[in-house]
């Protein structure tokens, strides 16, 4: 049963969000990017923290987390449906799950649509991967996460880095990717009034501004129809209570029949990247000291 902190969250997280998360138009969604319309009690849960070093990647927004001596550095691609989050609602997040593994990461302002569909956010993250590497980061000291669209946007990278000839990190989390814009699982349906976050009457909107006039199988934006041979090790976490379920466990089937090494890790009665909500509810905190530990033996 989820601890008393959790129940709250996924309340307040049904009244604040279910309406409001792709509000029609995109005068709404530009008020949802300002903060317009944040909660102030789910915007205390989900932590804050205080910038510390940003920068430019060409015309990208970039920010270091974490301990910049780390041996290892985390690359992380935040979610937010590829049409709204960034740095600063990842910020604390990503800094805690740096703490707990003992890298420093990179978090980057990839573009969004629909001022930049498909596939701006898979070149913007090419580019991270590419600046550091430049910046002396090899593969093998190279770690990868991104949750929800940043899940899915992780599995795209990985899959241009294959087609580029380029080595792939050491290993990859996704916390509750999203790797099935076709909705074709079964999850999409039977989970839809119990995901306290995500109205799925009003996912083909992202869609639609991300992908437009694009087919929704291809690879690169359903990473659920990808050849996952040659990825890194994979760590996959995701919640009972989400619509996006199947795209988790499929995933991990598609992993395993590649000869991947990958684990999928079932969070009981928790919503959409419950990690997020580390600073309030004790398995989204729990949830990242594992993907730390993974990490940690991923690259010892």
């Amino acid at each position: 049963m989820a601890s008393l902190r959790a129940r709250i969250y996924s309340r307040l997280l049904r009244r604040a969000l279910r309406e409001g998360l792709l509000p029609d138009g995109e005068e709404g969604l530009a008020m949802v990017r300002e903060g317009a319309t944040r909660s102030p009690i789910l915007s205390l849960i989900m932590g804050q923290a205080t910038p510390i070093s940003v920068f430019k990647i060409g015309d990208m927004d970039a920010e270091w987390v974490g301990d910049m001596k780390a041996d290892q550095t985390l690359l992380y691609l935040h979610g937010g449906g590829y049409v709204m989050g960034g740095i600063e609602t990842h910020r604390s997040m990503v800094k805690k799950l740096c703490r707990f593994a003992g890298v420093r990461g990179l978090i980057v302002d990839y573009r969004l649509a629909p001022e930049h569909p498909f596939p701006a956010a898979i070149e913007d993250a090419e580019a991270a991967y590419d600046y550091l590497t430049e910046n002396g980061v090899s593969a093998d000291k190279m770690l990868l996460a991104g949750d929800s669209a940043g899940g899915g946007l992780s599995l795209a990278l990985m899959q241009k880095l294959r087609e580029h000839d380029k080595a792939q990190p050491k290993a990859v989390a996704l916390l509750s990717p999203w790797t099935d814009l076709t909705a074709s699982g079964r999850s999409h349906k039977e989970r839809a009034e119990r995901d306290p976050m995500i109205d799925v009457e009003k996912m083909p909107v992202a869609v639609d501004w991300y992908c437009p006039n694009q087919d929704k199988r291809n690879p690169l934006i359903s990473a659920i129809f990808a050849d996952l041979t040659g990825f890194p090790p994979m760590f996959v976490q995701v919640g009972t209570e989400e619509v996006l379920f199947d795209d988790s466990t499929r995933l991990v089937e598609n992993a395993k029949k590649a000869n991947v090494e990958a684990e999928l890790q079932v969070w009981e009665d928790m919503p959409h990247v419950h990690q997020i909500a580390h600073s309030f509810v004790p398995e989204a905190k729990a949830a990242l000291r594992d993907i730390a530990k993974f990490f940690n033996r991923a690259s010892a």
